[in-house]
Parts: C-alpha cells; sequence; structure tokens
C-alpha cells in the first residue's frame, strides 16, 4: 500500500488532495497539519477512516515531526501555503528546509510534489495581459518571492531528491470536472479537486516524465467558477505588498 504524506492538509489544495487519495483503495495518507481540531472540522469523514488516514500535528520546523510523517512514503506534497500576502513570508522555504533535513535524516527520498504558481512560468503565463501579470505580482508579492526561493532550495537537491513543480493558474472551490497535465498551457480557474488530482498523477506517471519540470493542470471539461473572493484578495494584497505595516490589521482573505 502506497503512502502518501501532505503537508499543509487544512488548506484548500491539501482538502482537496485528502479527498482525492481517500477514494484510492491502495493508498495510505500521512496528514500534516498545524492544528489536528481544524482538519478534523474541514474532514470529518477522516475520523472514520483512522485505517486510511494518520494524522500528525505541531511546527512546521518540528524536524522529527516531519521525519515521522514522512516515512516510507511513495510522495510528499508541500502545499504549506497562504491566500494572504504575508510580509516576509516563508511558509515554503521553512518547510522545504524542515523536509530536506528529515529526509537526509532518514536517507530516504520519496518524490516532492511543490504547489507553486503560474505566474511564476513565463512561458504557462504568456497569455496573461501585461498589466494584469503586474497586478497579480503585486498582490502576491511575499508569497511569490518565498515560493522562488522554495524552488531554489530544491533544485539545488537535484541529484538525490526529485520535485515536480506544479504550476496552476486560478484556483477556485468547486466540483471536480476533469484535468490533464500540460507543459505549455494553463487555462484557469480551475477546481482545488481538479488541481489535487492531476498533482497525484503527476507523481504517479510511471515514466517520470514531469520529474524537475514546470507542469500546469489545465481543465478538459469546462472551467471552474469563478472565485469570488478573488477581487478582494488581489486588493488586500497590494496593501501588503505597498504598506505591509498595514498586514495586522487587514482581513484573511481567500479565492471561494
Amino acid at each position: 500500500m502506497p503512502k502518501y504524506a501532505v503537508l499543509g492538509s487544512t488548506g484548500n489544495c491539501g482538502t482537496a488532495l485528502l479527498k482525492i487519495l481517500m477514494k484510492r483503495p491502495d493508498a495510505h495518507i500521512n496528514a500534516y497539519c498545524r492544528d489536528k481540531a481544524k482538519l478534523l472540522c474541514l474532514m470529518p469523514e477522516s475520523i472514520d477512516k483512522k485505517d486510511k488516514i494518520t494524522i500528525f500535528e505541531g511546527s512546521i520546523h518540528d524536524e522529527k515531526l516531519l521525519g515521522t510523517c514522512m516515512y516510507d512514503c511513495h510522495a510528499v506534497f508541500l502545499v504549506v501555503s497562504t491566500n494572504d500576502n504575508i510580509p516576509g513570508c516563508r511558509l515554503g522555504q521553512d518547510t522545504a528546509t524542515t523536509v530536506i533535513s528529515a529526509l537526509q535524516a532518514l536517507n530516504q527520498a520519496p518524490k516532492i510534489v511543490l504547489l507553486s504558481s503560474a505566474s511564476l512560468d513565463e512561458h504557462l503565463s504568456r497569455h496573461v495581459p501585461v498589466l494584469l501579470k503586474k497586478v497579480l505580482l503585486r498582490s502576491a508579492s511575499f508569497v511569490y518571492e518565498d515560493l522562488v526561493q522554495t524552488e531554489r532550495i530544491l533544485r539545488k537537491e537535484a541529484a538525490w531528491l526529485t520535485t515536480i513543480f506544479v504550476k496552476p493558474g486560478a484556483l477556485s472551490v468547486d466540483i471536480q470536472r476533469g484535468h490533464a497535465l500540460s507543459f505549455t498551457e494553463e487555462n484557469g480557474p480551475l477546481s482545488y479537486l481538479d488541481l489535487a488530482a492531476g498533482m497525484v498523477e503527476a507523481v504517479d506517471d510511471p515514466d517520470g516524465r514531469y520529474d524537475m519540470r514546470n507542469v500546469c493542470v489545465v481543465n478538459t471539461n469546462g472551467r471552474a467558477k469563478f472565485p469570488w473572493g478573488t477581487p478582494m484578495c488581489i486588493l488586500m494584497g497590494l496593501l501588503r505588498h505597498y504598506f505591509p505595516f498595514l498586514h495586522p490589521f487587514l482581513p484573511s482573505t481567500g479565492p471561494a
């Protein structure tokens, strides 16, 4: 029975991964989160499926905890993220650093899947209008810088650790419609469930076609609904970009 570790299991992508993987009779899930009570509230079905899922609660800096979570796993999904443009954001970097140290101690090298963004890939985002792209990059500037540095950290370990860099476009909390994997296109909005299914497909590819590459998950049966929380998310992100001292006083946002 293959084991999958989901680091960041209370986020939209994390819960979608849990739902996709729980449908598979052959898979066991190790779900890491910072708040177990929150995860059980979001995923009450996990309470009745203790044979399918093991929950690990604690800090992303806890090397021993993450090592236990990732032990003997086929793949590790790095989806610890935030919808808010947090000044000085280091979620990705800190998680990747702890993961690498823990895996070195275990002497294991599961395949890593990092959730990134099409906005950081010039080719995937080539059809986005220039002005809109500038707005998007500024509205998530601190998060994107964290992702850029996280990718660099993981690519430096390519000699022994394989990573797949999944870079979707806009994301939406919606139903699963059908997906495909692409090296050249993005056509969001994409549902988190389709994103999760694509991430699992990429990491399970027997030929390793997506290893160490940027790959986008695209819709195949119509786009997901427009994420109406996105305009507010962009506005709050721009305020945090230009006036980072306002961060503690601004509301948290999301794409739903």
